[in-house]
């Protein structure tokens, strides 16, 4: 196993309780669509609790996103709906499934809720982003 994928997987085990802490209080009010535009310009990582695993996602002012998991980079999509919902969309079945989520605020980041009960929560965020390129640290 190469050093960075042992590192991210400390990283994961490191950072999952504090996702599942942030999990525990529950009850976030989703963004209305027009605070979900904060999502635009963004890259951030995190940790799934419920698929464990970390992940990034760079999403550029336009909406094409780079999502970076352990398994590999997927070039995609961001479309906010009217409710706030953030559906994401990836080349790799040409844009045809879309995956939503609702979006609320988690401290200075993100939880996102999915319809599947799937949980991402960030643990990084930075804004001002015009551009996207892997991180080479995640995919390792």
């Amino acid at each position: 196993m190469r050093a960075a994928a042992v590192i991210a997987m400390i990283v994961a085990m490191a950072l999952a309780p504090a996702a599942a802490a942030q999990l525990a209080k529950g009850g976030k009010k989703p963004l209305t669509a027009a605070q979900a535009q904060a999502l635009f310009g963004i890259d951030m990582e995190g940790y799934s609790p419920t698929l464990k695993f970390n992940w990034r996602e760079c999403i550029d002012p336009k909406g094409e996103t780079l999502y970076e998991t352990p398994a590999g980079v997927q070039h995609g999509r961001l479309n906010v709906g009217p409710d706030g919902t953030a559906c994401f969309a990836y080349e790799d079945d040409g844009y045809a499934a879309k995956s939503c989520y609702s979006v609320s605020r988690n401290g200075a980041g993100f939880l996102f809720n999915g319809a599947f009960g799937e949980v991402f929560v960030t643990t990084r965020v930075v804004s001002g982003v015009k551009s996207c390129k892997p991180n080479a640290d995640l995919i390792g």
